[in-house]
C-alpha cells in the first residue's frame, strides 16, 4: 500500500462528519504514469476503520484499488480521511527503488537482490558475503579502477574525492533563487496547484532525510555494529 498525500487529493465528498477523497492524482500502479482517479467508494461495506474504493486510471484506463482510512478521532475532529492506493511495487521497498533507477549499475542491483534474498532465508553467512559484494560494487562504481587492490577502508576514504555529496544541496540553491518561479511560488507571488504542492512536500521530505535522517541512521547503525564486536 502507498499513501496518497493530501496535496494530491483534488476533491472530496462528505461522509457523515468526515471529508472523504473523491478525485485524486497519483502514480498508476499499472502504467506508472501520474494520472487522475475518480473514486467510487462502497459505502455499504464500511466499517469503523475504513472502506474500499475503486477507480480507473485516466491514462491507461485500468482499475486501481484504494483504501480510505477512518477513525474515531478524525470523525470527532472533522478531519479528512487518510487515503492509500494498492501498489504491488510499493511492497518491494528499497529493491524497487533501485531497480527503476537507470543510474544504478545492474551488477549492484543483482548483488543487492541476492543480499536481500539470502537475508530473508536467514542465511547469515551468505548475507555477510553478499553485503560485502554490494559494498564493493558501490565503491567500484564511483572510484573506478583506481580502487583495485585497495581494502574496503581505503576505498571508502577515496569515495568523497570521486562523488560530489554536496551536489543535491547546491541544486536547491538554484531552485530557490529570488528570480525563479519556485521562489515566487513560496512567496505567494505565483499560484501553486495540487500537483506542485505534493512535489513540494516530497522535496521537504527528501531534504530532511538527506540532512538529518540518513546521517543519523548510518551513525546509529555503525555504533550498534561496533558494540556487537
Amino acid at each position: 500500500m502507498r499513501e496518497i498525500l493530501p496535496g494530491s487529493i483534488l476533491s472530496h465528498i462528505q461522509y457523515g462528519y468526515q471529508k472523504v477523497p473523491k478525485k485524486v492524482k497519483s502514480q498508476c500502479p499499472s502504467c506508472s504514469k501520474t494520472s487522475e482517479f475518480v473514486l467510487k467508494a462502497n459505502f455499504y461495506q464500511v466499517n469503523k476503520t475504513g472502506l474500499f474504493a475503486e477507480a480507473n486510471c485516466s491514462e491507461c484506463k485500468k482499475p486501481a484499488v484504494f483504501v480510505i482510512m477512518l477513525n474515531d478521532d478524525s470523525i470527532h475532529q472533522k478531519e479528512e480521511a487518510g487515503l492509500y492506493i494498492y501498489d504491488p511495487l510499493a511492497t518491494n521497498g528499497p529493491l524497487d527503488q533501485i531497480q527503476g533507477n537507470k543510474r544504478i549499475p545492474q551488477d549492484l542491483v543483482r548483488s543487492f537482490r541476492s543480499a536481500l534474498n539470502v537475508s530473508q532465508s536467514k542465511d547469515n553467512s551468505a548475507t555477510a558475503v553478499m553485503s560485502k559484494r554490494v559494498l564493493e560494487s558501490v565503491l567500484k562504481n564511483f572510484n573506478g579502477d583506481q580502487s583495485s587492490g585497495q581494502s574496503l577502508s581505503e576505498q571508502f576514504d577515496q569515495l568523497p574525492k570521486n562523488v560530489d555529496l554536496s551536489k543535491p544541496i547546491q541544486a536547491l540553491s538554484h531552485l530557490v533563487h529570488p528570480k525563479s518561479a519556485f521562489y515566487e511560488m513560496l512567496e505567494l507571488e505565483r499560484e501553486i496547484d495540487d500537483e506542485t504542492a505534493g512535489l513540494l512536500i516530497e522535496l521537504l521530505e527528501g531534504l530532511i532525510e538527506y540532512l538529518y535522517v540518513l546521517p543519523e541512521k548510518i551513525e546509529s547503525l555503525q555504533e550498534r555494529i561496533e558494540k556487537k564486536y
